[in-house]
């Protein structure tokens, strides 16, 4: 019995290793994500793109809002750039009365990934936000912001 439980356990971790696909970076093409924002509305992040920026965690989320505090709609929009937030890990009752309404006042876009799966292939470094550069619908660079100074500059760049 125990030998069946130990292959059963192998095969099932061996799929899910297999079925899952690797990491982005320079060179490939953007995959489609389609995702929510908090408002509900569904967006897709097209061609036009030239960021992504993602966040995973508090504080790479807070430097996010910090960065975009002023005119953040703005500032997305004269940098091509989407606002990209994994919050798969946040307990469902924090998400639903807490972090939504207060997302639902910023003055920007959020779109959100609630399962992770649509990001899953976005590399990360904890407390770091990731932006994906994008040219011509494939991933140019890839930046770990860790400050409010380094994106704000990032998003200036033309």
């Amino acid at each position: 019995m125990r030998r069946r439980i130990g292959f059963a356990f192998g095969i099932s971790l061996f799929a899910a290793t297999a079925a899952q696909a690797e990491p982005l970076r320079p060179g490939m093409e953007m995959p489609e994500i389609r995702l929510l924002d908090q408002h509900d509305v569904a967006v897709t992040i097209g061609a036009e793109v030239r960021y992504v920026l993602v966040t995973r965690d508090m504080d790479s989320g807070d430097l996010v809002k910090e960065a975009l505090a002023e005119n953040g709609g703005a500032t997305l929009e004269s940098a091509r750039a989407v606002y990209v937030s994994d919050i798969s890990r946040m307990p469902g009752v924090i998400t639903k009365l807490f972090a939504l309404p207060a997302m639902r006042k910023r003055g920007y876009r959020i779109l959100l990934d609630r399962d992770g799966k649509a990001t899953a292939d976005i590399p990360n470094e904890a407390g770091k936000i990731t932006v994906l550069e994008l040219a011509g619908g494939a991933i140019a660079r890839i930046h770990y912001v860790s400050t409010v100074e380094a994106l704000r500059a990032l998003l200036a760049a033309k």
